[in-house]
C-alpha cells in the first residue's frame, strides 16, 4: 500500500502521465505532409483537454466540497497546465514545420484564425513560464489574477477553433463543461451565505 502511495503522489509518475499521448505525436513527426491534419487534431485537441481538465479542478473541488481525488489533482493543477502549453507548443511546432516559410506564417497570422491561436499561445507561454514557486514568490498578490489568463487563453483556443471551422463537436463539448462547472459553483456561492443568514435569523 505504501509503494502504490508513493506511485500515485509521485511528480515524476504524473509528468509522464501527462507525456504519454505526446509519444505517438512525436514520433509522427517526420510522416509524410498526409497526416498533417490528423497531428494538428491530436495535438490542439490534448492541449485543450489539459487546459479544460486545470480549469474544472476548482469548480469541481467547491461542488464535491474537496473531495480526495480532486485536492489530489488540484495539487498537480500547475503540471496540468503546463502540460497544456506543452501539446499548444507540439501544435505549434507542426504548423510552422509543415508552412516552412517565415513570410507566409506572419502573412497566415494577420487572418483572424490564426491570429487568435497566436495570442492564445503566447497567453500559455506566460502562464507556463510563471507556473513555478519562484514566481509566486517574485509576483505576489499579482500572481493569481496573472493566472486567471488562462480562461482567456481557454476562450481564444476555442474562437481559433470555431473560426478555422472544423472541430465544432469539440468545441460545443469543451465549452459546455466550463460553463456548466462555473454556473454551479456560481449557484451555490450565491445560495450559501442565504442559507446562512437564514440560519442565523431562526430562534434559538
Amino acid at each position: 500500500m505504501n509503494i502504490l502511495r508513493s506511485v500515485l503522489n509521485s511528480h515524476i509518475v504524473f509528468w509522464v502521465l501527462l507525456a504519454i499521448p505526446s509519444r505517438e505525436l512525436i514520433s509522427d513527426i517526420w510522416l509524410n505532409d498526409s497526416y498533417y491534419a490528423e497531428i494538428m487534431y491530436e495535438s490542439g485537441t490534448w492541449s485543450v483537454i489539459f487546459m479544460v481538465m486545470a480549469l474544472a479542478i476548482t469548480p469541481i473541488m467547491k461542488i464535491t466540497k474537496n473531495w480526495r481525488p480532486v485536492f489530489w489533482l488540484q495539487r498537480r493543477r500547475r503540471a496540468i497546465g503546463v502540460a497544456s502549453f506543452g501539446y499548444a507548443a507540439l501544435h505549434t511546432f507542426f504548423y510552422i514545420r509543415y508552412v516552412g516559410n517565415f513570410e507566409l506564417i506572419v502573412l497566415e497570422a494577420l487572418d483572424t484564425a490564426f491570429l487568435l491561436g497566436w495570442i492564445a499561445f503566447l497567453a500559455l507561454i506566460v502562464l507556463a513560464t510563471t507556473s513555478n514557486q519562484t514566481s509566486v514568490r517574485k509576483l505576489g498578490k499579482l500572481w493569481k489574477p496573472l493566472q486567471r489568463m488562462a480562461y482567456a487563453a481557454l476562450a481564444l483556443s476555442l474562437l481559433h477553433w470555431l473560426w478555422i471551422d472544423q472541430f465544432i463537436p469539440d468545441l460545443i463539448v469543451w465549452t459546455s463543461i466550463i460553463v456548466c462547472l462555473q454556473a454551479i459553483r456560481l449557484i451555490m456561492a450565491k445560495s450559501s451565505p442565504r442559507k446562512r443568514r437564514l440560519t442565523s435569523s431562526l430562534p434559538q
